[in-house]
């Protein structure tokens, strides 16, 4: 059977629930690797599963299953009947999505990613590793399709097909002094240059090892391109516009609909037209998608939702954009499908020569910031430091300081370099008013 036709069989083992759902995918994984600067190991992996819910009189129960025979979709429904009849009754559940039409289409497949071969991949990483001159320690590449199909006892059937792009590699220098980059790549498409990869790869390792240990502390301007800027977003304003924060008060902009939360300059949309490795006419609950403007000239205008929440917006999403393996054992949550920042008239250059006292970072040791309150304090593996419009020197072993939303409040500039990064799609952007601090 195909997948549609599991998800509507497997209904009929819950038939006596009040409310049924079935989500059906199977997945082709193909992944290359490099180890100590050669190819070591290229592998496919097909990996075919479902995850059954139901609810019966407010209670809920989940069951998730590898289809490996006949019996696996009854067996699975059968589980999840079992766990509701355990389980507490839930007043905040309403149901799950009824039929209707998407008003969007969606272009995320990619034949080439479909139909590559050992050989394509070997060739895709040759090239990166023949670009850069220094080593690569480890790198992946990992080019995914997926096909699902979603069906509930409200009559819905969804299906949808998309290809996604993940790698990310690691260089490292090796001199007097050790450097180490990295560089990831994120898309439903076969279009990755494997040459720049490699040249980045070797121009961040090489600038890696020129860094010097920052002295002093000194308030500063931080300029952030897309590699560090995606997570410092997501973790903070991504954060605050999920609609179960909101609901359970975790949210700092909870009260704060048609207030200004931001700069003037700040417009942030989820824009599942535009393509990314999640984004799809109707979410993996099989609620129609659309474009939805999140923050307009930095002021709060909506929420994104689930179906347990309630009124979703269609971003109920068990698919991540980085792995396709296991989807079917994830649990559904909220996350936007692609939050774009619009991009500025600034090039990355325009930024850096506006910048009187300020930092490019190009590596934090981790770029995240505190979801409830925005603080962050970050090591900074390699910045350019910048006085009067010019780079001047490069440094590490800073910690820097600041909040995501007060610096979403004070942006500077943004630029046009817009680059997605997974489920978001930002910008370079400078903020002012953050602390430098080193030795």
């Amino acid at each position: 059977m195909d997948l549609s036709e599991i998800a509507v069989s497997s209904l009929r083992h819950a038939k006596d629930m009040d409310h049924a759902e079935s989500y059906v995918v199977r997945s082709v994984i193909r992944s290359a690797y490099i180890d100590g600067g050669r190819i070591s190991n290229i592998e496919t992996k097909t990996d075919s599963g479902m995850c059954i819910r139901v609810a019966n009189d407010g209670r809920l129960g989940r069951a998730c299953v590898t289809l490996s025979d006949e019996g696996s979709a009854g067996s699975c429904a059968r589980s999840a009947v079992r766990v509701s009849s355990f389980s507490p009754k839930n007043s905040m559940f309403r149901g799950y999505p009824s039929p209707s039409r998407s008003l969007i289409r969606t272009d995320v497949f990619d034949d080439r990613i479909d139909n590559i071969t050992d050989d394509g991949l070997k060739e895709i990483l040759s090239a990166v590793i023949d670009s850069c001159d220094t080593d690569i320690p480890r790198g992946l590449l990992r080019l995914s399709t997926i096909r699902s199909a979603v069906a509930n006892s409200n009559g819905l059937l969804t299906e949808h097909r998309s290809t996604m792009m993940y790698g990310h590699f690691t260089s490292m220098f090796r001199g007097t002094k050790n450097g180490e980059g990295t560089e990831s790549v994120h898309g439903t498409s076969l279009t990755l240059d494997p040459e720049r990869i490699g040249k980045e790869l070797g121009r961040k390792a090489r600038a890696s090892a020129e860094a010097r240990p920052f002295r002093g502390k000194k308030k500063i301007t931080m300029i952030l391109p897309p590699c560090e800027l995606g997570d410092m977003i997501m973790s903070s304003a991504g954060s605050a516009l999920n609609g179960e924060n909101v609901h359970y008060m975790r949210s700092p902009w909870t009260d704060k609909l048609d207030t200004k939360v931001a700069s003037d300059v700040l417009t942030m949309t989820d824009d599942p037209g535009t393509p990314g490795p999640l984004c799809s006419a109707f979410d993996d609950e099989g609620t129609p998608s659309e474009k939805k403007v999140l923050v307009e000239n930095g002021v709060l205008k909506s929420f994104i939702r689930d179906s347990f929440i309630g009124s979703s917006t269609g971003n109920g999403m068990r698919r991540n954009s980085t792995d396709a393996q296991n989807i079917y054992c994830s649990a559904v949550g909220i996350r936007p499908m692609n939050m774009i920042i619009s991009a500025g008239r600034h090039t990355r250059e325009d930024i850096i020569s506006q910048t009187d006292h300020g930092i490019l970072v190009e590596k934090f040791a981790w770029p995240e910031a505190d979801p409830l309150t925005g603080r962050f304090g970050l090591e900074v593996r390699c910045g350019y430091l910048i006085r009067r419009g010019k780079v001047v020197g490069t440094v590490n072993n800073a910690l820097m300081m600041g909040n995501m939303f007060d610096a979403l409040a004070d942006i500077d500039l943004i630029g046009s370099d817009g680059e997605n990064m997974g489920c978001i799609t930002v910008p370079t952007m400078s903020f002012s008013g953050m602390e430098l601090a080193g030795n």
